[in-house]
């Protein structure tokens, strides 16, 4: 894959800037090399569903950031949280499906 542009909605950049600044610090190096190869691999992200991918960070806890691709250069990120189950919480995700659905059609407004 070649090289993105990561952007974050606004609700997303307020939730990672509350974060311990271990969290912060590792989230900017995974954006980094989601930026640098186009992708993330496992342990670092994976594909969820109908377009959504996680960036998994693993320090100070289990944070999760939920993102899509746009077009062909961009990488959306549209939601965050602290994971506390096995499973991503079908609340999380629809959250993130609903964001992404508005960007899509161009409705979304910060």
């Amino acid at each position: 894959m070649s090289k993105k542009i990561y952007i974050a909605v606004k609700k997303l950049r307020q939730f990672v800037e509350s974060q311990p600044d271990e969290v912060q610090f590792e989230y900017l190096k995974v954006v980094e090399q989601l930026e640098k190869d186009g992708r993330l691999v496992e342990p670092f992200g994976k594909k969820l569903d109908k377009g959504l991918f996680e960036m998994r960070i693993r320090r100070g806890g289990q944070v999760r950031i939920l993102y899509f691709y746009q077009e062909k250069e961009y990488v959306v990120g549209v939601h965050g949280f602290v994971k506390k189950t096995q499973k991503t919480p079908q609340k999380e995700l629809k959250q993130a499906m609903r964001v992404m659905g508005l960007i899509k059609r161009g409705e979304y407004d910060e």
